[in-house]
């Protein structure tokens, strides 16, 4: 009888924990697949791991001193059972546009594959450049946008992208939310809590200024570190890009020149920005050219507004851009026909 007791209280052991390893733990959700409320409802702060230890100015030396240590991890154990408020972890502040900046994926049906950076707009659009969509004359079967945001510094999927419009002459696309994904890039039939925050908070607004950018600007960047998140940097604008416009007769600018060290794996597709966070305009090879360029914010707001004319998008803020601009319009391109592609 006692040997089938100790096979009974096995049984119940080894059950319990079977269901102890069923029950998903709630470190392992992400905030892209539930409300960071759920999500983060009760987690203490990781930040208090790293906390210094909190010295007194009358007993610099308490560090040493047991009953001074004893205080301070009683101090500590008090804080960590009230926990910290999810709204209360910050990551270090960065500015703003580095969380409009995602990384752009496309896959072509001949095998090959191309990844850039692109930006987010308001209402799930984006911009970048044609060479991280472009293949010859083959458009991609699949575009998959990753970004980070400032409460998580992971790269996560966040949607798949359909192509809007293609200019080969600025180089430039503009794309738009297709289908809504999980940080896998596999579908989901609705926006995730991550996802909403993102499109809200983080839309450039690249008709903020229409002012042609001096030479000697210092023009600021996100890059891609070796830990996968995207940081700060800068470089100056100095030589002009230009080609000529046969139909006005003369060089028309269009962008800067930038120096080959520059380059990099994710240089296409690329925005800068001012100092105060204003939109200069992004990387991209423009047709006149052979090499990567920066072109000029005033070429990026012309193809939007074209786009809008050509009623290949209906979208209220772009519309009203466009209107305030009037005749401070620029135009580009104007004597190469042909060559725009609308979807």
């Amino acid at each position: 009888m006692k040997g089938w007791q100790v096979v009974f209280e096995r049984g119940v052991l080894f059950a319990v924990f079977i269901a102890m390893l069923c029950v998903p733990n709630p470190a392992l959700l992400y905030g892209s697949e539930d409300s960071l409320q759920e999500v983060m409802e009760g987690y203490e702060s990781p930040q208090k791991l790293f906390a210094p230890q909190e010295i007194s100015p009358q007993n610099p030396n308490q560090n040493s001193n047991k009953d001074g240590a004893d205080s301070i991890a009683h101090k500590h154990t008090q804080q960590n059972s009230q926990g910290i408020s999810p709204r209360d972890m910050k990551l270090p502040k960065l500015p703003d546009w580095i969380y409009s900046t995602a990384i752009i994926e496309s896959s072509f049906n001949d095998g090959s594959f191309k990844k850039g950076l692109g930006t987010l707009l308001k209402n799930g659009l984006y911009i970048t450049s044609s060479e991280v969509i472009y293949n010859g004359r083959i458009t991609p079967a699949k575009i998959y946008v990753k970004m980070q945001d400032d409460f998580n510094e992971n790269m996560m999927c966040v949607a798949q992208l359909s192509i809007k419009a293609i200019d080969l002459n600025s180089g430039l696309v503009l794309l738009k939310v297709a289908k809504f994904v999980d940080s896998y890039c596999q579908m989901r039939p609705a926006k995730s809590y991550y996802q909403d925050r993102i499109y809200k908070h983080f839309g450039v607004d690249i008709f903020a200024s229409n002012v042609w950018i001096k030479p000697h600007t210092e023009a600021y960047y996100p890059y891609l570190s070796n830990d996968f998140v995207f940081i700060e940097q800068s470089l100056k604008l100095n030589k002009f890009a230009t080609y000529y416009d046969f139909e006005k007769r003369r060089e028309q600018v269009y962008g800067f020149e930038v120096e080959q060290d520059s380059y990099e794996e994710f240089t296409y597709g690329r925005a800068f920005y001012d100092k105060n966070g204003v939109f200069l305009g992004i990387m991209s090879r423009a047709g006149v050219g052979y090499l990567p360029v920066f072109i000029n914010r005033n070429v990026i707001q012309d193809f939007l507004c074209d786009v809008q004319e050509k009623e290949i998008i209906n979208e209220d803020f772009v519309r009203s851009a466009c209107k305030r601009l009037g005749s401070k319009r620029e135009r580009f391109f104007t004597d190469m026909k042909g060559h725009t592609s609308f979807y």
